[in-house]
C-alpha cells in the first residue's frame, strides 16, 4: 500500500506529526516520521511514543545558517525517503522536505496555520498538492502562496484539537515537578530567531519571568541557550530540560503566558487563561476568542502583567469549562483520513 511519510521541523509540529501517527497507525497505514534536531522536536516525539529518524539540525539565527542546513537536510532526506518509498508525505511547509517529494515525484499534503510565516510558506506551499487548513483563516491567505491546481481544504477546528481531544490531563506530571493546582504560571519564550519573527520586535518574554520570579512558581520553556541564560539564575523558576505532558502542565496552571501562538491558543482550549505576546495578528487566535474561552492578546509586558496579577488573585474566575465547545470542533485528521483514502482507494 506504501508508506506514510510524515516531517516536522518544530516542537508543535513533532506533537501534531506524533499524534496523527497514532491515527494513522490505528487505521493500518505504514508511517514513519523524520524531525529536524531542534528545540524539544525529536523529545516530544519520542515522548509521545513515535521514535522518529533525525535528519539535520537548526541553522542558527544567521540566513547563510539557515540556508546551508536546509540545503544539506534535504541532501540527507534524499537517501531516507528513497529507502523508504512513501506513497505521500503529510507536513506542515517544510522547505526541505517538500523539495524532496517534489523532485521524487511523491504528492505532498500540507497543514498550516501559519500564513504569517512568509519564508517557508513560500518554499513550501507552491509544492503542495493538498493544503489543509482551519476555517478561521481566510482562503486567500493560503491562495497566495499555492499553484493554481492545488486543492484547498478546510476544517472547522484547530490543530491543538489533534492531542487535546485524546490526552487527559494527569495530576502525577504537577507530582513529580513539586507544583500545586493554580498557583503555577507557565511561560514559553519567544522564537526570536525564526526567520518570521520581526527582528524589530523589542518584547522579551523573559521579563515577566524576571518580574514573576520569587513570588509565584514558574515553569519557563526557553527556545534558544542565550534564553536559557538569562532564567536560570532567578528564584522558583523551574526549567524545563525535557518536555513533559502539556496538556497537564497547562490545565492545571493558573495561567500561561507565551510568545508565540500554541501554548496560549492550547491553553484557552482547555479553558486556562492563555496570554499572547506574539507581535502578530494569528487569525487562530481571533477565532479562539470568539468562541469565548479565555485567550488574551497584547504587545505589551506591563499589560501581559496586569492581566496576570489579576488572574492569580482569583485564578477560578478566569478559567472556563471548554468541553462543550471543542465537542463541536473538528481535528485536522478528521479531514486528513479522507484525503488519504483517495490517495490510497
Amino acid at each position: 500500500m506504501g508508506k506514510i511519510w510524515l516531517d516536522a521541523l518544530t516542537p508543535k509540529q513533532a506533537l501534531l506529526a506524533a499524534s496523527i501517527v497514532k491515527v494513522l497507525l490505528s487505521r493500518g497505514y505504514e508511517v514513519f516520521l523524520t524531525v529536524r534536531d531542534y528545540d524539544y522536536t525529536v523529545r516530544v516525539a519520542e515522548k509521545h511514543g513515535v521514535k522518529p529518524l533525525i535528519v539535520g539540525g537548526y541553522g542558527g539565527s544567521r540566513l547563510i545558517g539557515k540556508l546551508v542546513a536546509d540545503l544539506e537536510r534535504a541532501k540527507n532526506l534524499v537517501n531516507i525517503v528513497e529507502r523508504e518509498s512513501p506513497r505521500v508525505l503529510i507536513a506542515y511547509p517544510s522547505p526541505s522536505a517538500s523539495r524532496v517529494a517534489f523532485g521524487l515525484g511523491i504528492p505532498y499534503i500540507a497543514l498550516t496555520d501559519s500564513p504569517h510565516s512568509v519564508p517557508a510558506s513560500r518554499l513550501a506551499l507552491p509544492l503542495a498538492d493538498t493544503v489543509l487548513f482551519s476555517y478561521c483563516i481566510p482562503r486567500e491567505k493560503i491562495e497566495a502562496y499555492t499553484y493554481s491546481k492545488t486543492r484547498l481544504l478546510q476544517y472547522n477546528g484547530f490543530d491543538e484539537l489533534e492531542w487535546i481531544k485524546i490526552e487527559k490531563p494527569d495530576p502525577k506530571v504537577l507530582e513529580n515537578l513539586g507544583l500545586e493546582e493554580k498557583k503555577y504560571v507557565v511561560v514559553r519564550l519567544e522564537e526570536r530567531y525564526a526567520a518570521y519573527y520581526p527582528k524589530n520586535n523589542s518584547v522579551r518574554v523573559s521579563e515577566i519571568v524576571e518580574k514573576l520570579a520569587g513570588r509565584v512558581k514558574v515553569v519557563a520553556l526557553p527556545r534558544y541557550g542565550d534564553q536559557w541564560e538569562e532564567l536560570k539564575e532567578l528564584e522558583d523558576v523551574i526549567i524545563l530540560d525535557d518536555p513533559v505532558h502539556g496538556v497537564s502542565l497547562e490545565y492545571y496552571a493558573a495561567a500561561v503566558v507565551s510568545g508565540g501562538g500554541t501554548m496560549t491558543r492550547e491553553a484557552a482550549l482547555l479553558g486556562v487563561p492563555g496570554i499572547n505576546l506574539f507581535p502578530g495578528r494569528l487569525d487562530v487566535d481571533e477565532c479562539v476568542m470568539r468562541l469565548g474561552l479565555p485567550l488574551y492578546k497584547t504587545r505589551n509586558t506591563s499589560e501581559a502583567l496586569n492581566i496576570l496579577e489579576k488572574i492569580l488573585r482569583d485564578p477560578d474566575k478566569y478559567h472556563v469549562d471548554s468541553s462543550s465547545i471543542i465537542e463541536e470542533l473538528e481535528k485536522p485528521s478528521d479531514i486528513l483520513i479522507r484525503i488519504l483514502e483517495e490517495y490510497y482507494s
